[in-house]
C-alpha cells in the first residue's frame, strides 16, 4: 500500500495498533468495536490496522490494513495518519514478555517523533513486573495526547508510575459497547442446533491453556458433570485456536457425562451469538464473560490473570476461585451459588453493563476529540525539534 504525503489527503486518517490478525476471539471484537465507535463519531474517516493477516482484517472489517512487522510500511503509515490509537485490550504489561511491551511503546514514541497524536485506546495497564518495562511506560506515556483504561486500577497503576502530563480517563472495555445483534443471535441459534443442542437448559465453559498450580482441568470436569446432572446441557466454547480447543478436550475427557464442544473456528459475532443462548456462562477467558454479560447471562470467571477480576469487580460480582487455586469444591459451591443467586444477579448484570456501555461509548468520542488537530506537529514536538 501506498501512502502520501500527511498533509496530501481528503479525509482524516487513523492509525489503529493492537492484537489483532491473530484470530483471537476477545481481540477481534475490540476492534470490531473501536471501529464502529470511531466511524460513529466520524463519518468517512479512513482507518488503517497494523494487523498480523492484513488480508483478513481489510476483508472482516471493511477498513484498509497493514503488515504489524513490515518496518518500512509501519513507517509509512505512521507518516501517513493524523491520529495514532494504541489499543485496545491490555498491551501495555511486560508478562507476555519485555518485548511485547517494547514494541507497542515503540510504535507510540515513533508516532509522537513523527509529530502525530496518540491516543490509549480503553487498555488495561500492568501487570508491570520489570524496572525496565516500568521505566519505559512512564517515559512514554507521558509524551502522548490522552490516556483511557479500561478500569480504575489500570489508572491509579499509571498514575503510582508518575504518568501525570496526559489526562487518564477510566471508560470501560470497547466491547461493553456492542449490543448483540439478530444474525447474530440466529447464527448462535443455529450452531447450537447443529452441535445437538435444540432445547433445554445451556452451561457454556470457556477453558484456556494453563500450566500453573491448580488442578483447574479436574474442577471444571466436576462442575460440568454436577451441571450436566442437575440437567444442563455443558457446552465449550474455544476463543483462540488451538489452544484453546485443546485445553477443553483436556477438560471434556476428565468428564463423566458427555459434553458439546464447538469445534469449528467461529469469529467473535457467532460466539458472542452463543453466548445470548447460555444459561450460565463459567470460564476463564476475559471476553467470554464479557460476551455473557452483554448477554445478561450470570459468569462465573476462574481468573487465570487479574484483567479476569478487575472485570469481574465493575460487575459487582465475586470471582470464583483464581485458577491456580481451582479446588473442585470450591468452584462447585461458586456455581451453586450463582445459580441459588441466580434472578437477582441478572438484575445486577443488567444495571452494571448499562452504565458500563454508557463508558465504552465515549472511548470513540474522546479519541475523534483529537482529530481536529490531526495532521500538524504540536507545539512541543515542534521546539524539541522533533524528539518526543
Amino acid at each position: 500500500m501506498k501512502y502520501g504525503p500527511a498533509g496530501d489527503r481528503r479525509r482524516l486518517r487513523v492509525l489503529v495498533s493492537g492484537y489483532y490478525g491473530f484470530q483471537n476471539a476477545g481481540d477481534e471484537a475490540i476492534l470490531y468495536a473501536l471501529i464502529r465507535g470511531l466511524e460513529s463519531c466520524r463519518p468517512g474517516i479512513d482507518i488503517t490496522v497494523l494487523s498480523a493477516d492484513p488480508e483478513h482484517t481489510a476483508g472482516a472489517y471493511g477498513v484498509r490494513a497493514v503488515s504489524r512487522t513490515d518496518p518500512r510500511t509501519v513507517l509509512g503509515a505512521l507518516r501517513a495518519c493524523d491520529l495514532f490509537i494504541s489499543g485496545g485490550g491490555g498491551l501495555i504489561q511486560d508478562v507476555t514478555s519485555l518485548a511485547s511491551l517494547q514494541y507497542y511503546l515503540g510504535l507510540i514514541a515513533l508516532a509522537r517523533l513523527l509529530g502525530r497524536p496518540v491516543f490509549i485506546y480503553a487498555q488495561g495497564i500492568g501487570p508491570l513486573e520489570t524496572r525496565t518495562g516500568r521505566f519505559l511506560t512512564r517515559a512514554v506515556l507521558n509524551r502522548v495526547q490522552a490516556v483511557t483504561v479500561r478500569d480504575v486500577q489500570s489508572r491509579d497503576l499509571l498514575w503510582a508510575l508518575g504518568v501525570r502530563r496526559p489526562p487518564v480517563e477510566v471508560t470501560a472495555d470497547p466491547v461493553l459497547g456492542l449490543e448483540p445483534e439478530s444474525g447474530w443471535r440466529a447464527r448462535g441459534r443455529e450452531l447450537l442446533a447443529a452441535a445437538g443442542v435444540r432445547d433445554g437448559r445451556v452451561a457454556g465453559f470457556s477453558v484456556r491453556p494453563w500450566s500453573g498450580a491448580g488442578d483447574y482441568a479436574g474442577a471444571l470436569a466436576r462442575v460440568a458433570d454436577e451441571l450436566n446432572a442437575a440437567g444442563y446441557r455443558t457446552v465449550f466454547l474455544p476463543f483462540h485456536h488451538p489452544g484453546d480447543l485443546a485445553a477443553c478436550r483436556v477438560v471434556a475427557a476428565r468428564m463423566e457425562a458427555p459434553a458439546v464442544i464447538v469445534e469449528e473456528r467461529l469469529d467473535f459475532a457467532a460466539l458472542l451469538g452463543l453466548c445470548t443462548h447460555l444459561d450460565l456462562a463459567v470460564g476463564m477467558r476475559l471476553h467470554f464473560l464479557v460476551f455473557a454479560a452483554l448477554a445478561g447471562v450470570v459468569p462465573v470467571g476462574l481468573p487465570y490473570d487479574p484483567k479476569v477480576r478487575l472485570f469481574l469487580d465493575r460487575l459487582e460480582l465475586p470471582a470464583a476461585v483464581r485458577v491456580d487455586q481451582a479446588a473442585p469444591e470450591d468452584l462447585s459451591r461458586a456455581v451453586a451459588a450463582a445459580l441459588a443467586q441466580r434472578e437477582a444477579l441478572e438484575k445486577t448484570i443488567r444495571t452494571r453493563v448499562e452504565t458500563l456501555r454508557r463508558e465504552a461509548r465515549r472511548t470513540p468520542a474522546l479519541a475523534c476529540d483529537l482529530l481536529p488537530r490531526a495532521g500538524k506537529q504540536d507545539r512541543d514536538v515542534e521546539e524539541s525539534g522533533g524528539r518526543p
